[in-house]
């Protein structure tokens, strides 16, 4: 520091000397204005003051007023003085003054917050007092503009004699600017190529949706040039401001700020309504569209920038809030005109939908009404944003499963209640028997096939068995979700007359060894070893699809031997041949737990259960909309749900209806179907086929019934058709206890009799796994 000073005293004079010195002093407040400050900071905080403390500040206000006026003359008297002695002694008094004022507009701006509201709007409204202080504003912001021009000019005075002293600080700001200005040049010529190389890339990946990183390149695309034209003029002005006598360069900052944040939300709401908007193919709501968002975020671009400069010139006093109501009343009356031009498309949706509530109603009726217009057009903005906004939020929602057998769940009870009436039709009489496949047609060879339906598994598969290697893979599902039809897909990708599709016939191992002979041309009696060396010694390559696996499967200690005998057959065969087996998942979850982690086979999926659409497109498949077997569903009261706006009532009733049997099936199209046919009913009268809700039997009996009694039936899921001695094994009960429970189940329409063994029956499959899986003796 001592060194510092030698230098000085060297280079400067001593009257040079003493002047830069005096710089470094900090100008105090004056006493009064000091005595003002240590007032307000000793008031307890705002959320703490009483009315005594209220009354205290507002006194406080008083005095704040009169020595503002008092600093404002005393300052505008310096300043003349100063013009004409231009005494640099006059200058720190001339600081101290500028600076007490300063402080005062400070406390005045927290008074006028802290008094009651009554008093605050007496001296900031449009009042008498409200006058005074606007022209007291006014003559302050006056002494401080005649200020600044002469700070500044001193400024530059004092900045231009340093230079000739040392010209190193102007040479530094000159490179700074240039590289600013090399990188900007660098960017805008860059950064379009780089983002237009990345979206290309992120939008060749194959994702089902579109992916983060290129929603934020293509937002970015949009917002390069004006962010980087920002970023570098930022820094420029980061850079001069701290240069003497440029410290005037904050309100430029603030115009700048806010001049591009609005350039680049302007982009950025423009990019994502055309992104997300259903209109873009209309160009006059398009042109409308943008048209509002430049006008409303450059009005309130304009209206942040006079507040701030506002706030910084004069801070939040009387001149501060007229400015505010004055942008306020502004904002209205842009409101006015932006409901103006959207009322035609407003209420032109609106007339979309058939149903409106009572509000709407009104709305509409009085759209051409001068006075009313903009409020009703306002309603009609609402009614029309919180639609979307439900609906995005259900179309979120409804990814999750449990959300949408949650919502099909609350549809079902409500339209039970709502369809009562129908029930109570004497005209109205179920149709039963086989009369209902007239209507709701079974499946065959050629009917339409799913095809979005498990091509993923599909697929997987395909790649381990039809390629030229050894494979032997497994596939599971419930009953009735279509393996059976996966498997002949299977099949006919294969294309070869060397893929054998084979049923599992109910006789176990030995009679699908007779199927697998008669299929490859052999005896049908012939035994294992000729089997074998047909498959050891042929050239070509067989695909074996075995289908109902679970029949040679038996849940009981040593019930894995048919089974291994298969598999160990067919490996046996040693060529590159292909195996793929079928089996229901109930009889695979006994084989998982039972092989543990040993490997069988080569490959295992499971096939998904069918999701809502799927469904829908199956039901719609099998059914007639004209013609002597045509079903209705007219009369059928559904209500409305938020992703069915676009749909006529038709459709609302035909898609929620599908809804309600893809909801009870738990995605079993198979019980979906036949569930389906319990639902059509006739009018006696003229004939025709109505669909309306089915009747669920009741399982409070199976939910209550004994353990036992559940393995009894676990055992039946799982055998697919089993035979009571089987049973007795498979349950270790007895052979009596079996029959017993057999009839019982039989007597309640459980189980149907299949050649004296126990299938379960259709109609009750879904609530006996359910509740299976409730007890935890069945994974579904």
């Amino acid at each position: 520091m001592l060194n510092k000073l030698l230098f000085c005293a060297l280079v400067l004079s001593p009257f040079d000397l003493l002047a830069n010195w005096s710089t470094f002093d900090t100008p105090e407040l004056t006493e009064k204005s000091k005595a003002i400050s240590t007032q307000v900071n000793a008031l307890p905080e705002q959320h703490l003051a009483d009315n005594r403390d209220q009354s205290r500040a507002a006194n406080i206000l008083i005095n704040t007023f009169e020595q503002q006026q008092s600093h404002a003359k005393q300052l505008n008297q310096q300043l003349r003085q100063f013009r004409t002695s231009k005494d640099p002694n006059d200058w720190p008094a001339i600081e101290q003054t500028k600076l007490s004022l300063d402080s005062l507009s400070q406390n005045k701006a927290k008074l006028l917050t802290y008094v009651s509201v009554s008093i605050n709007e007496q001296f900031t409204g449009f009042g008498p007092d409200g006058v005074r202080q606007l022209l007291l504003e006014a003559q302050v912001t006056e002494a401080i503009i005649n200020y600044q021009l002469i700070s500044q000019f001193r400024h530059l005075v004092r900045f231009t004699t340093d230079l000739k002293v040392s010209p190193f600080p102007l040479l530094v700001l000159i490179f700074k600017l240039s590289l600013i200005g090399i990188l900007l040049s660098w960017w805008l010529k860059t950064a379009p190529k780089l983002i237009v190389s990345q979206l290309k890339n992120t939008k060749s990946k194959p994702l089902s949706g579109e992916p983060i990183s290129h929603i934020i390149w293509r937002y970015l695309n949009k917002v390069q040039a004006p962010l980087a034209w920002f970023a570098a003029l930022s820094i420029v002005i980061n850079t001069l401001i701290s240069l003497p006598g440029l410290d005037s360069i904050n309100y430029l900052s603030v115009v700048i700020n806010w001049s591009f944040a609005a350039a680049i939300i302007i982009r950025l709401i423009t990019e994502f309504t055309s992104h997300h908007s259903h209109y873009n193919n209309q160009s006059e709501i398009v042109e409308l569209r943008v048209s509002t968002v430049k006008r409303w975020v450059w009005t309130l671009m304009a209206a942040g920038i006079i507040l701030k400069a506002t706030e910084m010139s004069v801070y939040q006093g009387t001149i501060y809030t007229w400015v505010q109501t004055l942008i306020l009343l502004v904002l209205l009356i842009l409101l006015i005109k932006t409901l103006t031009n959207w009322r035609s498309v407003v209420f032109k949706q609106l007339s979309h939908s058939e149903e409106h509530p009572a509000y709407i109603d009104w709305a509409i009726k009085r759209q051409a009404v001068t006075l009313l217009a903009p409020i009703a057009t306002l309603i009609g903005v609402y009614r029309l944003f919180s639609q979307r906004l439900f609906q995005e939020l259900f179309n979120k929602l409804s990814k999750y499963q449990t959300f949408k057998h949650a919502i099909a769940y609350f549809f079902r009870v409500e339209v039970a209640k709502q369809s009562q009436a129908d029930k109570q039709n004497a005209n109205m009489v179920r149709i039963k028997g086989e009369d209902t496949f007239s209507y709701v047609k079974p499946g065959h060879e050629d009917s339409e096939l799913i095809e979005n339906y498990a091509s993923a598994e599909l697929n997987e598969i395909a790649r381990y068995v039809l390629a030229p290697t050894p494979a032997m893979a497994l596939i599971y599902s419930e009953r009735g979700l279509g393996l059976t039809t996966l498997l002949k897909r299977v099949i006919y990708r294969a294309n070869s007359e060397n893929a054998i599709y084979i049923s599992c016939p109910y006789g176990g191992y030995q009679p699908l060894v007779q199927q697998i002979n008669t299929a490859l041309g052999l005896a049908k009696n012939a035994d294992e070893t000729e089997l074998l060396q047909l498959l050891r010694g042929t050239e070509k390559r067989f695909v074996f699809c075995i289908d109902d696996c679970q029949r040679i499967i038996s849940p009981k200690v040593g019930g894995l031997i048919d089974l291994m005998k298969l598999s160990k057959l067919l490996r046996r065969g040693r060529n590159q041949h292909g195996v793929l087996l079928g089996v229901e998942q109930s009889a695979w979850r006994f084989v998982d737990r039972a092989r543990g982690e040993r490997l069988l086979f080569d490959k295992v999926v499971a096939m998904p259960r069918w999701n809502e659409t799927q469904i829908a497109a199956l039901l719609s498949s099998r059914i007639g909309m004209e013609g002597e077997h045509a079903l209705s569903f007219a009369g059928l009261k559904l209500p409305k749900q938020w992703d069915e706006h676009e749909l006529t009532e038709k459709q609302r009733a035909e898609q929620g209806f599908y809804r309600i049997l893809w909801d009870y099936s738990d995605g079993n199209p198979s019980v979906a179907l036949r569930f389906f046919r319990q639902s059509l009913h006739q009018d006696k009268s003229s004939g025709e086929v109505f669909v309306r809700i089915f009747k669920a039997p009741d399982a409070k009996e199976l939910e209550n019934m004994p353990k036992p009694m559940l393995a009894v039936l676990r055992a039946i899921v799982q055998l697919e058709v089993a035979s009571a001695e089987e049973l007795s094994a498979c349950t270790q009960l007895g052979f009596a206890e079996v029959l017993n429970t057999l009839r019982y189940f039989q007597n309640r329409g459980f189980i149907e009799l299949i050649d004296d063994k126990a299938k379960i029956s259709s109609h009750w499959f879904r609530y006996i796994t359910n509740t299976l899986h409730n007890q935890h003796l069945l994974v579904k």
